[in-house]
């Protein structure tokens, strides 16, 4: 992409204007759409499942989009190609990976790793780059926009840890730890972003901040191995969606706007297909049209009763161990 590019960032799809409500009823709905096509269930996850764990979200009723209109996430051949972005960037990131990292899962992540433990998906497709889902015992995942977990030099494609990465900047910016050490004293908290920087003061100068080359060939810059706004999938994790989407039997979509064309056309695909979809968000998404059923409920709401209603009871429990 040209330096000067113009990225189009897909806008906000609406908020909910009903509620579905998490009747008995809609339950066994749902449990049934999961015994229908036990182990080959496909989950493809969003910002919105990571909200509880106190990550925010980009397009929900809170979002960083909705409620911050101003802001605009760096871009990707801004990083690629610019010394005061990458500044700017990796200043924001300095405060915060830390939180970012000590995030737990919640019970959505807890649920579909159950899910899976108990037989129900062939896999799941996340948006995030939380890691979350990894975190939660979830086995067989497929980091759709990549990982916060590490950096990769655009020199050589050397990589090391995000937190080796941490310990480095903090070496090269002693006056900016403490000024972190400070702000942490306060009651000004810097406000999170869901990929892992913060907000920080608008009239702070970054022209100071430095950022380490790359150690194995000495000139290269490093980025995060995640997705940027007008960044692309890599073709070996696009193909890898696919083959994930042309094996299941249904698709399970939820906490996502579906937004991002990347995912989208996942559930595009599993509809050529003639696959089930039911996507159980709280607010339009890009997919509704698509889908076989849609569930205007929370999934923190959802979730965990459906995995109370598919895991077995003590008596069959009992019967198998026999």
């Amino acid at each position: 992409m040209r330096p000067n590019a113009r990225v189009k960032i897909q806008g906000l799809y609406g908020l909910p204007k009903t509620r579905t409500p998490v009747t008995p009823a809609v339950l066994d709905t749902v449990a049934a759409f999961f015994k229908r096509h036990k182990g080959s269930v496909l989950a493809l996850t969003g910002a919105g499942v990571s909200v509880l764990s106190g990550i925010p979200d980009y397009r929900g009723a809170s979002g960083t989009y909705r409620v911050h209109g101003s802001y605009r996430p760096i871009l990707h051949h801004e990083l690629v190609t610019q010394h005061e972005s990458r500044q700017r960037y990796w200043a924001r990131s300095f405060f915060g990976i830390r939180p970012a990292f000590s995030a737990d899962p919640n019970e959505i992540h807890r649920s579909f790793a159950k899910l899976e433990a108990l037989g129900y998906l062939s896999g799941l497709i996340t948006q995030n780059v939380d890691g979350l889902h990894l975190k939660a015992g979830s086995r067989n995942v497929l980091e759709l926009h990549g990982t916060l977990k590490s950096v990769r030099c655009l020199n050589c494609s050397h990589e090391e840890s995000r937190d080796v990465f941490q310990q480095r900047l903090e070496r090269l910016n002693p006056g900016w730890v403490e000024f972190h050490k400070a702000l942490a004293t306060t009651d000004e908290k810097p406000a999170r972003r869901p990929d892992g920087d913060v907000d920080l003061p608008p009239n702070l100068s970054y022209e100071d901040f430095a950022y380490p080359t790359c150690e194995a060939c000495d000139v290269g810059h490093f980025m995060p191995t995640v997705v940027f706004f007008g960044g692309n999938v890599a073709d070996s994790v696009r193909t890898q969606s696919y083959e994930m989407v042309d094996s299941a039997d249904a698709l399970f979509v939820c906490g996502t706007s579906l937004a991002t064309f990347s995912a989208y056309r996942l559930v595009k695909r599993a509809r050529e297909q003639g696959k089930e979809v039911l996507i159980a968000n709280y607010g339009e998404t890009r997919g509704d049209g698509d889908a076989t059923a849609k569930l205007e409920a929370p999934a923190e709401e959802l979730l965990p009763h459906v995995v109370g209603a598919l895991e077995p009871t003590p008596s069959v429990v009992s019967t198998l161990a026999a």
